[in-house]
């Protein structure tokens, strides 16, 4: 059984829809996609109840069925509404049935609610991991508090961190979050780590042009910007982070990222004086904070 994290992981928020199923999407090529990066060595899959109204999670049951069970870390999520005690039990068991798999190596709450007590939370964490159906916890969009809050209940240490970071995403950074899992030997897991969205981004995806320093860091070592910005997170002790793409080459252009190494100089350039840095989250209809 995989127990570790790769840096690279592959996401699949927008696979069968959005929040809802999307009865035009194209299913083959989503499942062609998990696939294609399995036969690419990522071991890493990431999906969540809330993706295309869990029809994302039976997608990725149809690409990992030919694919041996323990040489794969499969995670996913619970959503906030979902996170009392039976609903959180219910949750997990039908996403088991949807990915067709009998645990998952990671379940996450995908975000919090403070009208659910978090010792609840926790209590449905522990008798999942009781079973054996859930083998790691872990927490999304979440401050240092709530991480240390859910460790007084928990029977276990969380194991996984996931919040948006980026180059421009930095309240992950700027709060101690990233800083706090390296220290206590927790992951961290960056998403969205390559698409720059905020209200007024001139090109969320940072094309030649958009940021001068990214054109010429790129330029330098023979990368394309998004290879730096990647890079950029994944030199990071600690830090992973989660992709998605459909597009074989665009899949290429992410896991080629660790063939090459940042100087110390320019890692720490990007790091300091990269010229837009936000101290929030952006989700793509507004920004949050973590709690």
């Amino acid at each position: 059984m995989v127990s570790e994290l790769k840096k690279i992981g592959f996401g699949t928020w927008k696979m069968g829809g959005d929040v809802i199923p999307d009865p035009n999407n194209d299913d083959a090529r989503d499942v062609e996609a998990i696939r294609y990066v399995l036969e690419k060595g990522v071991t890493h899959i990431d999906t969540a109840a809330g993706y295309a109204g869990g029809k994302c999670e039976e997608l990725v049951g149809q690409a990992i069925k030919d694919f041996p069970r323990e040489n794969l870390f499969l995670a996913t999520k619970v959503k906030s509404e979902n996170l009392g005690y039976e609903n959180f039990i219910r949750s997990c068991e039908t996403s088991l049935k949807r990915l067709g798999v009998d645990w998952v190596d990671l379940l996450y709450v995908h975000h919090p609610n403070p009208e659910i007590p978090i010792k609840e939370t926790a209590s449905a964490f522990n008798e999942l991991l009781r079973r054996g159906v859930i083998k790691n916890v872990g927490l999304s969009n979440v401050s240092v508090e709530t991480i240390k809050e859910y460790e007084k209940f928990l029977n276990v240490p969380v194991f996984v961190v996931q919040n948006q970071y980026n180059l421009v995403a930095r309240e992950s950074q700027r709060k101690g979050v990233v800083d706090f899992c390296r220290n206590e030997g927790k992951h961290f897991i960056a998403w969205r780590p390559i698409r720059f969205s905020f209200p007024g981004a001139t090109d969320p995806h940072y094309q030649t042009g958009t940021f001068p320093m990214l054109d010429e860091i790129a330029k330098k070592y023979g990368k394309t910007n998004a290879q730096i910005a990647v890079k950029w997170l994944t030199q990071q002790d600690g830090v992973s982070i989660l992709f998605k793409s459909t597009n074989k080459k665009h899949i290429d252009e992410v896991l080629e990222t660790e063939n090459f190494e940042l100087s110390k100089e320019d890692w720490e350039r990007l790091d300091k004086d990269f010229p837009i840095q936000k101290d929030e989250s952006f989700n793509g209809s507004g920004y949050f904070s973590l709690i």
